[in-house]
């Protein structure tokens, strides 16, 4: 069965929820669901009158769903549920009540919305903007999606599956058996539940509150003891030698500043003992074309930086990120760094005093190094 998200709410559909379908809602699409493509936005509306047979509806059948037109013969025991008025892609809606889409043949609709969609960049060509706002500001929308009730609850359903073989090898690997384990940006505790299983002492951290609320109750009903805090990786204050190891796993790339970002992983090397461990994951940019948009703002950002008194700009690489889980709301768009490759994190983490190697593409083995080493912070 395809995963349909229902946005408002932050819940796959199912029949058990399809008594939403009774208002207007939104459905992210998880998986493509002719005619329309993965990661497309549909409005719904419910069907209070008789549908035009050019409608699209979306029907149930059983457990699954899927779209017809409203003037096509469903299958035996099919209901339809409610019918579809605008598809979402980007930051463009496209009614289908009325225009191109409205005409067009059923089978059309889903490439046809994205090439509006890549029309519609072309008015926009500063996208991400120069400038996305001062760091406190970016980190307080990081804050705030990731405390979205619908992120909790899908971060919290998550946390049930447990650590990845690899993720455990890793830290059991390069961190002391029983050793005091600090997990970064710990969201519902997925990873904080699985290391304290194993038998570390975690202290996990994270920016959203709520998130920390979802991994205590995640613990207790674990029946794991592990300590929990809510703050920033930035502020962090620990004494020199509190852990014997760090997790700090995809969360780097949501602090705006590499000198942020480098002043935060210099707090992580001063709160690890001398043979302690930093295991540190990041993602690397994809291929861009020659004439992205991301490629463009950050030509503009690098020519802003040699003119003096220039206007205030991010840094090169600084981008958007829309969904941070299958329940995300892709209107909400908080900051994110696109590192280009292993040199750029090489050089944030010496910067930092750490000497790093890696595991596997992304996944960073970091070891203080030598006194002195590294810029510090402020």
């Amino acid at each position: 069965m395809s995963r349909l998200v229902l946005l408002e709410g932050g819940e796959a559909l199912t029949a058990a929820t399809a008594a939403a379908l009774a208002s207007p809602v939104r459905l992210r699409l998880g998986a493509a669901v002719p005619p329309l493509r993965e990661g497309q936005i549909v409005h719904l509306r419910p069907l209070d009158r008789a549908p035009d047979p050019r409608d699209l509806v979306l029907s149930r059948r059983g457990d699954a769903f899927g779209f017809r037109l409203a003037g096509a013969r469903g299958a035996p025991g099919e209901e339809a549920l409610a019918r579809l008025v605008a598809v979402e892609r980007g930051p463009t809606v496209r009614s289908l009540e009325r225009g191109l889409l409205r005409r067009l043949p059923a089978r059309w609709l889903g490439p046809a919305v994205d090439a509006l969609e890549v029309l519609a960049r072309l008015r926009h060509p500063l996208t991400p903007p120069p400038f996305q706002g001062a760091a406190e500001d970016c980190l307080a929308r990081v804050r705030a999606k990731y405390g979205r009730a619908a992120e909790v609850r899908e971060y919290a359903r998550t946390a049930r599956a447990g650590l990845d073989p690899f993720e455990l090898a890793l830290v059991r690997r390069h961190v002391r058996a029983g050793g005091r384990l600090l997990d970064v940006g710990c969201g519902a505790g997925r990873e904080a539940l699985g290391f304290a299983r194993a038998g570390f002492r975690v202290v996990a951290l994270d920016i959203a509150p709520a998130m920390v609320e979802a991994a205590r109750a995640n613990a207790a009903g674990a029946g794991l003891a592990l300590e929990l805090r809510v703050g920033s990786v930035t502020e962090l204050d620990a004494p020199p030698g509190t852990f014997d190891g760090a997790y700090f796993a995809g969360s780097l790339h949501h602090i705006p500043g590499r000198a942020r970002r480098v002043g935060a992983l210099a707090r992580i090397r001063r709160a690890l003992t001398a043979d302690g461990a930093l295991l540190l994951v990041v993602v690397y940019r994809g291929p861009r074309g020659l004439v992205s948009r991301s490629r463009l703002v950050d030509l503009v950002r690098r020519v802003g930086a040699r003119l003096p008194g220039g206007p205030r700009l991010s840094e090169p690489g600084d981008g958007w990120m829309r969904e941070v889980s299958e329940a995300s709301d892709p209107r909400e768009a908080i900051f994110f760094h696109d590192y280009d490759g292993p040199a750029e994190v090489r050089a944030e983490l010496e910067a930092a005093g750490f000497v790093g190697a890696e595991a596997r593409p992304g996944w960073w083995v970091c070891r203080p190094g030598p006194p002195g080493a590294g810029a510090g912070f402020p």
